[in-house]
């Protein structure tokens, strides 16, 4: 699916991937040598380059290419420069700034009549909005598209987005229109050279019969596609049909087949390493056990498919952050350069001054002189030039007024550089505090998109699985098989259900909308309730729960928050527990009687010490799974910490490999 609807903006771009491996370092090598007018192409060459390696110094370089193109009054380049622009855009997941860049080089590229250029936007338009969802405005852009790659008569590339369109009507359940449009580009694709092309386009006829129910006419596709794949020996080919034919087999009952195609698909997909169709095989492979009632096999492999799906996701998480910081190292480079500007103008202010200072000396130096000759003129004739002394006289005491004025001018002048330099200063100590709260709001939105994307999903993929596998074989598993499975839900649930409290708890703490009221709570009835609370949990792995806080013991405080604080330390505490194990809870107040120390103690298998350091913090906390496998995200020590910070107190952990784990708290005692 994804392969498919990115198909013609790869072929728009694909020349970039070389560019990428090879020339991109003798295309920046080349800015600082040519004339503006050629570093025009050169910056759009490195815009399209750049999108597969690093989209953030595409859409620099798209952007430096718009800018220059403007100054020269080159509207074709500048409509070039911003498609590629949207196609940087596009692979950094701004789907909002992307369309903005392409409807620019569309309007531009009507202007100048630039029909093709039209076509690649419209239809980068149409993946967009296909990917948005916006079906309606991604089927007109692809009809108006192919309308003009049609007129340019080009056949080849309106086969590509007609196929698209195809494409987007199978999205829309429109599956005989999907059938006829691909039919009806299919012969102008055997008759060209995109061999590559026609095995995916002969996979999605199959696809199309095969939903249809037409498992006969599927079947005869998929062998085509097949066929064409050993003919031109494409693994990635051969990887993906066998797995269609193997789906058809297995829906016809025929297990053997599919088994057999199936593992040949994975075979040649671990061969080209390609980790989508590696996960897809195992999920088939997964099935077709099921289907043959060999449940362990099926879960092998379920498990196998599973562990994939989170490789890819944090391969994807990883990609995102290395291009985050690609754009936060891109961004400061911008604001070095400005504040180097600034510098550059303090230079120059400080250059003039000199000069001024240059000029006023040798005025100096010229009024001197003249005051030593009019000086010495006047001892000569003083007796016949009294008038005229006096008269000189009068100028120098006015020449001396305009000297000490532009002294004066000169210290103000003095005093505004200086006022600049320490305005200059705090903009930069302001930009640092920016980028800092920069970086921690990036930290806690990539979190949050990490938990509904991920941690938040995978529990409801489990519980769906198992749900579905009661709901199909309940008739042929045994008691204990049904326990066990309505167990693993239960848990699933559970654990569920304690990830969306702490989100919730956690996003109100983030917004600055919950409340916060301290009263005067007993500590022992608080803790007994949060044992009370999590009972079932810990009997699920025979965990004794220990409520060792003495009576009396009293703390000022949110009852919310700490009963969070308490229940996420103490769920914490059974999820890392083996069976048969002890939670303790224990409290004293400190020495200076201000606090009370709280402690949730295990007897689990201990953090190790660089675990500890990313405990609490947003940008580095860790999920790991429990003694039996349990699920969590780490957002529950980070919102312990808030709500501890909240009320003053402190929040630590002291543990040792093997030992066990305790965690720390303070809270005011009045």
């Amino acid at each position: 699916m994804k392969v498919k609807v990115f198909s013609f903006l790869f072929l728009l771009i694909l020349p970039c991937y070389a560019w990428a491996n090879g020339d991109i370092d003798s295309l920046e090598a080349q800015l600082s040598r040519v004339d503006e007018l050629k570093k025009i192409e050169i910056l759009t060459q490195l815009g399209k380059a750049y999108w597969s390696v690093a989209p953030s110094k595409g859409m620099f370089y798209s952007n430096e290419a718009v800018k220059l193109a403007e100054k020269y009054h080159d509207p074709n380049k500048k409509a070039k420069a911003l498609l590629y622009g949207g196609v940087n855009a596009w692979f950094m997941g701004d789907y909002d700034n992307a369309i903005e860049y392409y409807q620019k080089s569309l309007t531009i590229a009507r202007e100048v009549q630039n029909d093709r250029l039209c076509a690649y936007n419209l239809n980068n338009l149409g993946m967009v909005n296909t990917h948005l969802k916006n079906y309606e405005k991604a089927i007109e852009n692809y009809s108006e598209s192919s309308q003009i790659i049609k007129k340019i008569g080009d056949e080849i590339e309106y086969a590509k987005v007609k196929s698209n369109v195809a494409e987007l009507n199978v999205l829309l359940g429109n599956l005989d229109k999907a059938l006829k449009q691909y039919l009806s580009i299919l012969s102008i694709i055997e008759n060209s050279d995109e061999q590559i092309f026609l095995i995916w386009l002969y996979n999605d006829i199959g696809t199309v019969y095969k939903k249809k129910g037409d498992y006969e006419s599927a079947l005869q596709y998929f062998y085509k596609a097949l066929n064409l794949s050993n003919r031109i020996d494409n693994n990635l080919g051969r990887s993906k049909t066998m797995n269609h034919i193997g789906e058809v087999y297995l829906l016809q009952k025929e297990n053997e087949k599919a088994k057999e195609f199936f593992y040949d698909g994975l075979k040649y997909a671990k061969q080209t390493n390609a980790k989508e169709d590696i996960n897809e095989t195992y999920k088939n492979i997964s099935e077709y056990y099921s289907s043959i009632d060999s449940y362990k096999k099926s879960l092998d492999y379920y498990k196998l498919h599973k562990q994939l799906s989170d490789s890819i996701v944090n391969d994807n998480k990883i990609r995102t952050i290395i291009e985050m910081q690609a754009r936060y190292e891109l961004e400061s480079t911008e604001k070095e350069n400005s504040l180097l500007r600034k510098n550059i103008e303090i230079s120059k202010l400080t250059i003039k001054k000199n000069k001024a200072l240059h000029i006023f000396l040798i005025i100096l130096l010229l009024l001197t002189i003249s005051l030593a000759v009019l000086i010495h003129s006047r001892l000569m004739i003083r007796k016949r030039k009294n008038e005229e002394l006096s008269e000189k006289n009068t100028l120098i005491s006015e020449q001396k007024d305009q000297l000490a004025n532009a002294l004066i001018e000169l210290k103000e002048l003095n005093k505004i550089l200086r006022q600049q330099k320490d305005e200059i200063q705090v903009s930069k100590k302001e930009l640092e505090e920016v980028n800092q709260k920069l970086t921690e709001t990036n930290a806690t939105k990539d979190k949050f998109f990490s938990i509904i994307a991920h941690d938040l999903r995978s529990p409801f993929n489990a519980l769906l699985g198992f749900s579905e596998m009661l709901d199909e074989e309940f008739d042929s598993y045994g008691t204990e098989e049904k326990k066990k499975l309505i167990n693993y839900i239960h848990l699933g649930v559970q654990n569920t259900f304690n990830l969306l409290e702490n989100l919730l708890q956690w996003a109100k703490s983030q917004r600055g909308t919950i409340s916060f009221e301290p009263v005067k709570i007993d500590l022992r009835l608080l803790a007994t309730a949060t044992c009370k609370l999590l009972n079932q949990q810990a009997e699920d792995k025979s965990i004794k729960l220990v409520n060792h806080i003495p009576e009396n013991m009293y703390i000022q405080a949110d009852y919310n928050m700490i009963s969070t604080v308490i229940r996420n330390l103490v769920s914490n505490a059974i999820k890392f527990t083996p069976k048969g194990g002890e939670v303790r809870i224990e409290a004293e107040l400190t020495a200076d009687n201000d606090f009370v120390r709280i402690a949730v103690k295990d007897n689990g298998g201990g953090i190790s010490e660089d675990t500890q350091s990313k405990l609490f913090s947003i940008t580095g906390n860790v999920s790991t799974l429990g003694t039996e496998n349990e699920i969590g995200t780490g957002l529950g020590l980070i919102l312990c910490k808030e709500f501890v910070e909240k009320h003053n107190g402190k929040i630590w952990v002291e543990s040792e490999v093997g030992k066990g784990s305790s965690f720390y708290f303070t809270i005011p005692h009045k």
